[in-house]
């Protein structure tokens, strides 16, 4: 790496570390391109060169920590859980990251998940990744005989990854429902669609 591109680097994690710290106490909403490059003391058309909008910038900024939360929780969890519980400690790990600060991951959701894949690469790669995940587990419950071998494994993924998006939503816009009262309803509406595709 030759010196251009090392400051080029170490100004990117500048602007990166003041977004997060910006984004964390003031939240995304009330901060602007000029408030990140201040805090990171650049210039805002620094910030701009470096991430397209505010929204690259939020993405980047926080999607690093999801990626370590899903290695931390991949890493923790028990192999002799049964399904049920292995899925549920992915999705329950994710709640308890996304409670200690609502606000910020709700504006992280709000901008990234409905929007074009390629337009939040991160995001995008985050969720491919668990995806692909779910569908392992899926696929180690079939060669264990204890899933439907007609079931199609990333189909599979799918309903569960969708059961969880939308245990998600619940925990974002009701403030009173706990993450324990979140991963209960979770807990019911996925195991009752793997009592559908377990073996009889």
């Amino acid at each position: 790496m030759n010196r251009r591109e090392a400051s080029k680097l170490e100004t990117r994690q500048l602007i990166l570390q003041a977004a997060r710290r910006l984004f964390a106490q003031k939240g995304p909403e009330d901060c602007t391109i000029r408030d990140i490059a201040r805090k990171a003391g650049v210039s805002p058309a620094s910030v701009v060169v470096h991430f397209q909008s505010k929204t690259a910038l939020l993405e980047e900024a926080l999607t690093r920590d999801l990626d370590q939360a899903l290695s931390e929780l991949i890493t923790s969890m028990p192999g002799d859980l049964p399904l049920l519980e292995r899925l549920l400690h992915l999705a329950t790990g994710f709640f308890r990251l996304y409670d200690a600060n609502r606000n910020l991951y709700r504006a992280l959701i709000r901008h990234t998940v409905f929007e074009p894949a390629g337009e939040t690469p991160h995001m995008t790669g985050m969720t491919a990744r668990y995806f692909q995940i779910l569908g392992s587990l899926v696929e180690a419950e079939k060669s264990r005989g204890l899933i439907r071998a007609e079931v199609d494994s990333q189909v599979a993924a799918g309903a569960i990854f969708s059961l969880y998006l939308g245990a998600l939503i619940l925990l974002f816009r009701e403030p009173d429902m706990s993450v324990e009262m979140v991963a209960e309803g979770l807990t019911a509406m996925t195991g009752q669609y793997l009592e559908g595709i377990k073996t009889s």
